[in-house]
């Protein structure tokens, strides 16, 4: 298990109380929950979590705001919001009464059910995808679905997952993520994937490049294209949001924590923190806690 991921059980106990006796959480590589089985009992805000899932909700009654990386989302129903594995996100609200589904899924029953085009084109989904009514009505039957099955005494693994790719590839559709991706947009993609599993060494443009068998001008041209930044901002981004579970999860001092994430200059890393987070990491972690 990956450094500061945190489980589905950790979750629960972590950063929800009063009686959860009707939560029951199963072994499955895909798990779905009733939002009103989790809204209420959630302690918001919940700080930054590095989630050992790819997380799926969907949301027909309420609202919640939740923070992916760098970006807060306000989400209001009806509308569905995908958050990949690898990626840190932290729930600043929710609507107590919030109705709808929250599904976790492990990444081996992603790559397994996924060809890799199809993949690439979940990630370019948008984050947040707010839907008309018509087109919720359709999602509720197939999440109804996936639910009764699950929650099945004898569940047909085939089956549900069957579903689960069904609403993955209905959410495709509705985002008009199934075109073809440009070249342009797969490099963009797969440098910030890579940048997630080496943020930690190599903070330099030229690693990124060559692992990817691109210039360094045509990376910086394909990643500012896609996500409106440059590859080097990106990079540090990745940094300091990674920097942001050690502050919260561990007690080591800033000056630790900066040399642990590779940065040379405490001083430097202070702030860059503080311009991408707007407050100082000392400030942050007395904040957060």
């Amino acid at each position: 298990m990956e450094k500061n991921q945190i489980t589905a059980d950790e979750f629960v106990s972590k950063f929800m109380d009063g009686s959860l006796s009707h939560l029951t959480y199963i072994q499955t590589p895909i798990n779905i929950f009733p939002l009103k089985d989790i809204a209420p009992y959630l302690k918001t805000p919940i700080p930054p979590i590095f989630f050992g899932y790819n997380l799926l909700i969907y949301i027909t009654e309420g609202y919640f705001t939740q923070q992916i990386e760098s970006t807060t989302f306000m989400v209001e129903a009806p509308a569905v919001l995908i958050c990949n594995y690898g990626h840190i996100s932290a729930i600043h609200s929710v609507d107590k009464s919030a109705q709808g589904y929250c599904v976790l899924i492990k990444e081996q029953a992603m790559t397994s059910l996924f060809r890799e085009q199809e993949i690439l084109n979940i990630f370019t989904i948008s984050p947040l995808l707010n839907l008309t009514k018509s087109d919720s009505g359709e999602l509720k039957i197939l999440f109804d679905l996936l639910y009764r099955e699950i929650y099945n005494v004898s569940p047909y693994k085939e089956l549900y997952e069957s579903i689960f790719k069904t609403i993955i590839l209905k959410i495709i559709k509705l985002s008009e993520a199934n075109r073809s991706l440009e070249r342009r947009q797969e490099i963009a993609i797969a440098f910030k994937q890579l940048v997630h599993l080496h943020f930690n060494k190599h903070k330099t443009v030229d690693f990124y490049a060559d692992r990817l068998a691109v210039s360094i001008n045509y990376l910086n041209r394909c990643v500012s294209s896609v996500f409106k930044k440059s590859s080097k901002e990106l990079i540090l981004e990745v940094a300091i949001i990674h920097s942001q579970l050690l502050l919260l999860e561990t007690n080591k001092s800033v000056a630790i924590i900066a040399y642990e994430l590779d940065f040379a200059d405490p001083s430097y890393f202070a702030r860059l923190f503080k311009k991408i987070v707007g407050m100082s990491p000392s400030d942050y972690r007395k904040h957060v806690r």
